[in-house]
């Protein structure tokens, strides 16, 4: 069993940190140790500080279910006793009801947790950990209800709270934002998003006729300002644990006619195209149909699926017949999960419980993966698979990155290897590269602003 003695040096810095700063964030890429540092953090504040007898640790559903065999692994953390809020509404009530140190609960029910306890004073948790915080930004409502949530308890409360994730700032400087204000109460970058934006953002895509901002970027120069402002709050941990990837782009032509659709599509946003016919009412929806169709299908306005072309599929099996390996491919629409478990009967979705077992367990060959369900949360897959392929290139650099990150791990050995099939005359997957690439070299950025004011330079 693993003590604090075997944490890395900067293990013990994040801990040191954060014990006597009772807010913060520890943005921990992948395979860094984080949720060990957040144990070590509970264990410290039950039996050695004894600030408070319960703790609460938030995060995606696989996640939190993974922290009560986390802390089996540890010697400090090993003696707590986990109770997971989550399942039927008489699990929920007996989780409440079982005797527990720590308390895991899954986004999905985090609100309702929160609105359990009717007064401040009757909030047990001294500590709250949310784990894979980024993650509550998304998801329309769901989304928004939890920062209200997270907000509620940092306004209401005195209650500790660490934020974690290994993507802290995965999409734009927009989102840097609500986590500070939840975490200082507006202290550094204002109360106000209105007056954020004012001193330290511009708009990047808008409406030239009404002025409506679609999303927004730094203003040039304002990097150093920005992230100057808020580094105190975060522990930056990115190290290198010698781990070896090799990212190959497979380029496909699309048909003649489906790329013509494409651009017709994008141009007009309405195409009518043998029996298909699109409406796109915006550009958003614009570039959600142009992202079907460069994978082969497309839902109608009917919900109905129209097939276009097989490219992909044929690109696929090419490269599967090469590897002749283990190997994960993710997908984003349930249209081509359909389509690749026909093409491929043996293929496994490991977004479900049996299949993400018989996965660790090396009984899969061909498993596919969706990462909005399955990328966080998931560890020894790298112990079976070299290879993943991208049928489909996600917007989100978080999600696709986390993906990866699945292989791309502490544990494995060798060289792993990422296929990207982009359809090269489809516009969606080429611009796709291209954001996903400006999102990394963003996040690279903000890690190392981070990581030099931590050592003072």
């Amino acid at each position: 069993m693993r003590c604090l003695g075997d944490f890395r040096p900067y293990q013990h810095q994040a801990l040191a940190k954060f014990t006597e700063q009772r807010r913060g964030y520890l943005a921990a890429k992948a395979g860094a140790g984080k949720t060990a540092i957040a144990l070590a953090l509970a264990a410290h504040v039950l039996h050695d500080a004894f600030e408070t007898t319960k703790v609460l640790v938030v995060g995606p559903k696989r996640v939190v279910a993974q922290w009560p065999q986390e802390a089996q692994g540890w010697e400090f953390s090993q003696p707590l006793r986990f109770s997971v809020y989550q399942g039927t509404r008489a699990e929920r009530d007996q989780a409440l009801a079982t005797d527990h140190d720590v308390l895991a609960c899954s986004f999905e029910f985090f609100p309702e947790l929160v609105a359990s306890y009717k007064k401040a004073a009757d909030w047990p948790f001294g500590l709250v950990v949310f784990d894979e915080a980024s993650r509550l930004r998304q998801g329309g409502r769901r989304g928004a209800v939890g920062w209200k949530c997270m907000n509620s308890i940092a306004r209401k409360t005195n209650a500790r709270i660490l934020m974690m994730s290994g993507s802290p700032r995965p999409g734009t400087a927009h989102e840097l934002f609500a986590p500070v204000a939840i975490l200082d109460g507006g202290a550094r970058l204002g109360t106000t998003l209105t007056a954020f934006r004012s001193q330290y953002l511009e708009p990047n895509k808008q409406n030239r006729h009404t002025g409506q901002v679609y999303s927004w970027r730094l203003r040039p120069g304002m990097e150093q300002a920005l992230y100057g402002a808020i580094g105190d709050l975060y522990y930056a941990v990115a190290p290198d644990l010698g781990l070896k990837s090799v990212t190959v782009d497979r380029p496909v032509a699309l048909p003649a006619k489906v790329a013509a659709a494409i651009r017709t599509l994008a141009r007009d946003q309405v195409l009518d195209l043998d029996d298909l016919e699109l409406v796109a009412a915006s550009q958003g929806t614009v570039a959600g149909k142009v992202h079907q169709m460069c994978g082969g299908a497309v839902f109608d306005a009917d919900g109905r699926v129209s097939v276009l072309h097989g490219t992909k599929l044929d690109e696929l099996a090419e490269i599967i017949e090469e590897v002749d390996e283990p190997m994960i491919v993710c997908y984003w629409y349930s249209h081509e999960l359909d389509r690749l478990q026909a093409r491929f009967p043996d293929a496994v979705d490991i977004t479900t419980e049996q299949g993400l077992a018989d996965a660790k367990a090396g009984k899969v060959k061909l498993a596919l993966l969706h990462p909005a369900s399955a990328a966080h949360g998931i560890d020894g897959l790298q112990f079976v698979f070299d290879y993943m392929t991208w049928f489909a290139i996600p917007a989100s650099f978080e999600l696709y990155d986390q993906a990866c990150k699945r292989i791309v791990r502490s544990g494995r050995t060798g060289t792993a290897t990422i296929y990207r099939i982009v359809a090269s005359n489809g516009i969606a997957d080429v611009r796709a590269i291209e954001r996903l690439a400006e999102k990394e070299a963003e996040q690279d950025i903000f890690f190392k602003h981070l990581e030099e004011q931590q050592h003072g330079f």
